[in-house]
């Protein structure tokens, strides 16, 4: 009874036990992951195959593999344990078939299982795309476009042939598991009968009694238990290895630059930027995407980049705000006289991007992203709202936004006032606006134009637009061309030098009356 009442406490203890260590091996996998991926630069985060190599390291699960050490150690001592004693009892030759029988199991288990993982770790990028797909037909930004033009027939019929395909890869390779493991079980089942065979015949050759051959037997038949157990759970390593292999492969790919704890003092005078002779390709372009940039923005300029969709304006803010680094050439920030390195460049800039982040969360946290410092001065959150007129529609720092948490719904104009805000609270020695108003009314976005032009008498200032209206106000004008600043100068300048910017101008003005 005690004995019984014992090894229901201990059953008890490991389920806690293995419920505990589960939990936290998920986190420490997503902790590491997520560490690692915030010192990795935006420009190989971007990559597709970088984005490939964290699915696949996200595949791994330390528990499994910690448990299946365990298990392949334990009856690899027992396996051997067994055939020390049928070694004793003078069954060398015996205890050797066995043994070696089991090794070349093993090696083949191991190439199988290789083989099978390899091809799960391959579809990691079309499993990546179907849960994309996905996503398109149950998202709600996205779900009122795919009814409205019937795509929800095609988006499923490529999702299914992207299953298929991977199933019949996959499909093959069990078959062919499958049908080794099967053999291999008849040969341990034909090496069992064997094995009792053997000591049937030796021992009764030997006169030997009775109640050694049941202690043989039974030791022969333990070895038959451990070997299919070690053959499964050593099946299971070998694929646990390999994810542990691409989950060591993303947390060694290089990391950036991380910021100095000494420079950690926000320099809020106005920025110098020098540019020369930039180039710039992205990992999954042929050509360069930027090509020969030289310019010298002044401390507390205020100049707009135009130019059609395309043409490199967005991808040179990045640049300029710390996020890539050139493929070739160099950009130079300055505070004063002091040189900023380029892994602190962020911390001086606020932006307001076009793809802004609309976080599902509450409204101070949203601002608070500008400058996590006033995560609870209401204060400063609530004039930074008043400026960028995010409080004209109501509502507490602390309502939460977003239907899919029971939040409530804003517009696309609403969420981009929110972002300003966010820029607003953060105070930074350089300003961008990478296509601020898109989604704002004409009277709104002539607000947000008069608030950068007055932060830009304190702040080296940016503009990325296409509405050139905004540009006869701003100290110098860019004008991009298939990665290349192709005009540059103030609105009068580039009026009166009659070329493309003129051109476009006027069409625009045209448009307006």
């Amino acid at each position: 009874m005690l004995i019984l009442y014992l090894a229901g406490i201990n059953g008890s203890l490991r389920a806690i036990s293995v419920t505990n260590l589960t939990a936290t091996s998920i986190y420490e996998l997503e902790h590491s992951i997520l560490a690692k991926t915030s010192k990795l630069s935006t420009a190989l985060l971007e990559d597709p195959a970088t984005k490939t190599i964290r699915e696949k390291a996200k595949r791994l699960s330390l528990i499994d593999l910690l448990d299946q050490w365990t298990g392949v150690t334990i009856h690899f001592i027992t396996l051997i344990a067994l055939i020390v004693v049928l070694s004793c009892y003078g069954f060398y030759i015996l205890a050797m078939f066995i043994l070696v029988v089991q090794i070349l199991q093993l090696y083949l288990i191991r190439w199988m299982s290789r083989k099978v993982e390899a091809i799960s770790a391959n579809q990691t990028s079309s499993v990546r795309m179907i849960n994309y797909i996905v996503d398109l037909l149950v998202s709600r930004n996205t779900l009122p476009e795919v009814r409205m033009y019937g795509m929800s027939s095609y988006l499923v019929t490529t999702m299914k042939e992207l299953f298929n395909g991977n199933f019949k890869q996959m499909h093959r390779k069990v078959i062919l598991s499958e049908t080794l493991s099967f053999s291999q079980s008849i040969i341990m089942i034909l090496l069992n009968g064997l094995t009792i065979a053997i000591l049937a015949i030796t021992l009764g050759g030997r006169g030997q009694s009775a109640g050694l051959f049941v202690l043989l037997l039974q030791i022969s038949s333990q070895i038959f238990i451990v070997i299919p157990a070690l053959t499964r759970m050593y099946s299971d390593l070998t694929k646990s290895r390999v994810r542990f292999n691409e989950y060591s492969a993303y947390l060694e790919l290089e990391e950036q630059v991380q910021r100095d704890p000494e420079d950690s003092i926000r320099n809020t005078d106005a920025m110098q930027i020098t540019i020369q002779q930039l180039n710039y390709r992205y990992a999954t372009n042929a050509q360069d995407t930027l090509k020969n940039i030289n310019m010298t923005l002044k401390p507390g300029e205020r100049v707009a980049f135009v130019g059609e969709n395309g043409s490199g304006k967005s991808t040179l803010i990045k640049l300029i705000a710390g996020l890539y680094h050139p493929t070739a050439g160099n950009i130079q920030w300055f505070n004063g006289e002091q040189e900023v390195l380029a892994h602190n460049v962020t911390k001086g800039v606020r932006v307001v991007f076009q793809d802004f982040t609309k976080l599902h969360r509450p409204i101070r946290e949203n601002i608070a992203m500008g400058n996590i410092a006033a995560m609870y001065d209401d204060s400063r959150l609530l004039a930074a709202m008043r400026k960028a007129e995010a409080d004209s529609y109501g509502v507490a720092l602390d309502t939460l936004v977003g239907p899919q948490f029971g939040g409530i719904d804003l517009s696309g104009g609403q969420w981009q006032r929110l972002a300003i805000a966010r820029a607003y609270l953060n105070n930074g020695s350089l300003t961008i606006f990478d296509e601020p108003t898109a989604a704002l009314d004409p009277y709104a976005e002539q607000q947000v134009f008069e608030t950068f032009m007055k932060l830009g008498e304190q702040q080296t200032s940016i503009i990325v637009t296409h509405r050139l209206y905004m540009s006869k106000f701003v100290d110098r004008i860019f004008l991009f061309e298939h990665g290349e600043i192709v005009e540059s100068g103030t609105h009068e300048e580039l009026m009166k030098l009659d070329g493309k910017y003129r051109g476009m101008f006027n069409r625009q003005s045209s448009l307006y009356g």
